[in-house]
């Protein structure tokens, strides 16, 4: 896993997340402390929709059953999780 990598996934999720970040303004970088959840960015659905879309951009299926619940939803835990499952397919 590289730094790289984890900056890779977190470019996705501002992609993805960009409407519900600015508003109109695009945000690339997403601040690892960022909690999805707590800060009011993602409800539940709106997480599944995000780990769905991840999931879709990569071409494989994300299992966060190895990640803490408490991290679940924390931008820098979450990327670090998946860039670690998927070093490939995040250096394409």
């Amino acid at each position: 896993m590289t730094q790289e990598a984890i900056a890779r996934i977190k470019s996705m999720m501002a992609v993805i997340l960009e409407p519900r970040l600015a508003q109109g303004h695009l945000v690339t970088v997403l601040h690892d402390d960022l909690d999805l959840r707590d800060d009011g960015i993602v409800d539940s659905l709106g997480f599944v929709q995000l780990i769905s879309e991840l999931e879709t951009r990569l071409g494989h299926s994300i299992d966060l059953s190895d990640l803490d619940s408490e991290s679940l939803t924390s931008v820098g835990a979450l990327a670090r999780h998946i860039a670690q499952l998927f070093p490939l397919a995040v250096s394409r």
